[in-house]
């Protein structure tokens, strides 16, 4: 950020630039205000200031990921703390603004002109602690538990869409990037807050409309788990959208509509019921054939088109039973809406909606996704789609440099076929960008060994509240 700028944003900008370099030593950056830039449309001046140190903070703390350690990682001392927590419970800026810059800084530097953009959309648990935090209830919280059983905990429940995206560098490996977010309200907080409920299925369906209004005329592939079997969505997807996910072993199907005869009455809204997808493949052993997916795996497979009446209607879908060769278990079932893809684009797409799992996983270790300390309505809303879009603009900004030096240090154990070859994970993106922020701090600003004394001296303070 512009030193001009931040002087301003400093309470009353009466403070000398001396003084600016030494209280904010850290957010003078150069490569990353380039990408930060594309972001001050989305507020006013003073607010940018602020959300440029609360982004510099977020990238840099390896504790809990609260304001108040965030503005300590960023070195910050001579504006007060009121400052940062109002920015989020108080200040005039819309976190999907944010969103659609980074969906078009992905749109114009990751994704191919052309080519179907893969949306993976899942829901995820976000555990608290506190009765007065908006919206918390019991939540379902899928993660491996050390006590089996515990699967109801305390918390927030969001829905997340991600891009996954592809790069000429690491061609065969999926980043998921975080481009939306929706908080999940029960209906009891829906009636007390006079707002109308939405299933999640609803507030996926919201998003997509949002990316398919940010990415005219592209066409997308939504992939969602077989929870989202939600007529509310599915029905009313827009035209460029199609969809692949996983179908029950039982989901009641119909033969598509037959031509109506001649005579009087009602059409027939469809065909005769068919036989359920598990009752399908047990009645055909002689239609199981041999595929080998890319990957390398075997697998037998089984295909046909039906109409899921229930959640789609008069849409036909292509269903394909999987199974490996010799496997005593279910087979497992999924569908796409778009009976042009081929057996080996179906099950590659589904496959690649592991990458949002991972991102999941990533952002509570890493970016502290269930550490925020915020409790009134509009803090919740903002806070934790902050660090999820802190996460997303990390990936895009290690992406786009297009550089497998920017990974750095590897464990000395490693093949060097395996440090070659091998993607960066999200611990190294975040790491290049603390990285890329610290030397920023250190070089670029130091004109006399006194404040290259007094910069390190900074720096090594922030450093030390960052851990």
């Amino acid at each position: 950020m512009p030193v001009g700028k931040l002087s301003k944003v400093l309470e009353g900008g009466a403070l000398r630039i001396d003084q600016v370099v030494r209280d904010y030593p850290i957010t003078l950056t150069v490569s990353v205000n380039g990408l930060l830039a594309n972001f001050a449309v989305a507020f006013t001046e003073p607010t940018f200031g602020v959300f440029a140190l609360l982004f510099t903070g977020a990238v840099l703390v390896k504790g809990r990921h609260t304001v108040t350690r965030m503005i300590l990682a960023a070195g910050i001392r001579a504006a007060h703390h009121a400052r940062f927590h109002r920015f989020f419970s108080q200040a005039r800026w819309e976190m999907d603004a944010l969103w659609e810059k980074l969906v078009r800084l992905l749109s114009e530097n990751l994704l191919a002109d052309g080519e179907r953009i893969e949306v993976a959309i899942d829901e995820t648990a976000q555990k608290k602690t506190g009765a007065k935090i908006y919206g918390a209830g019991m939540v379902y919280d899928n993660r491996p538990k050390s006590k089996k059983g515990r699967e109801l905990e305390w918390g927030l429940t969001w829905v997340v869409a991600s891009v996954l995206v592809r790069v000429p560098l690491w061609k065969d490996h999926v980043f998921a990037v975080p481009v939306l977010a929706r908080l999940y309200r029960r209906k009891p907080l829906c009636r007390q807050g006079r707002v109308s409920f939405k299933t999640k299925g609803q507030l996926a369906l919201e998003m997509i409309e949002k990316l398919s209004e940010w990415l005219p005329g592209r066409r997308i592939v939504l992939l969602v788990d077989g929870n989202y079997a939600d007529h509310h969505l599915m029905l009313r997807l827009p035209k460029s959208v199609e969809v692949v996910s996983r179908v029950r072993y039982d989901a009641a199907l119909w033969a598509p509509r037959p031509k109506r005869a001649q005579g009087i009455g009602r059409p027939k809204l469809h065909g005769r019921k068919l036989p359920r997808p598990a009752e399908r493949v047990a009645r055909r052993p002689q239609d199981w054939r041999p595929i080998q997916m890319p990957n390398g795996r075997h697998y037998e497979v089984q295909t046909w088109t039906a109409l899921w009446w229930k959640v789609f209607g008069q849409r036909p879908i292509r269903i394909v039973a999987t199974r490996r060769p010799g496997s005593r278990r279910r087979p497992e079932f999924f569908y796409t809406t778009d009976l042009t893809l081929s057996l080996k684009q179906i099950l590659t797409y589904y496959t690649d909606r592991w990458a949002i799992e991972c991102l999941f996983h990533e952002v509570k270790e890493r970016m502290g996704f269930e550490e925020p300390q915020c409790r009134t309505e509009k803090a919740v809303e903002r806070t934790t789609p902050f660090l999820l879009w802190t996460a997303g603009i990390t990936q895009v900004w290690f992406l786009m440099q297009n550089r497998s030096d920017l990974i750095g240090w590897r464990p000395r154990w490693w093949s060097k076929a395996r440090k070659a070859n091998a993607p960066p994970s999200f611990s190294e993106m975040l790491a290049a960008m603390r990285r890329e922020l610290l030397r920023g701090g250190l070089f670029h600003r130091c004109a006399s060994e006194t404040q290259l004394r007094e910069t390190l001296n900074a720096l090594v303070e922030s450093a030390a509240y960052a851990a």
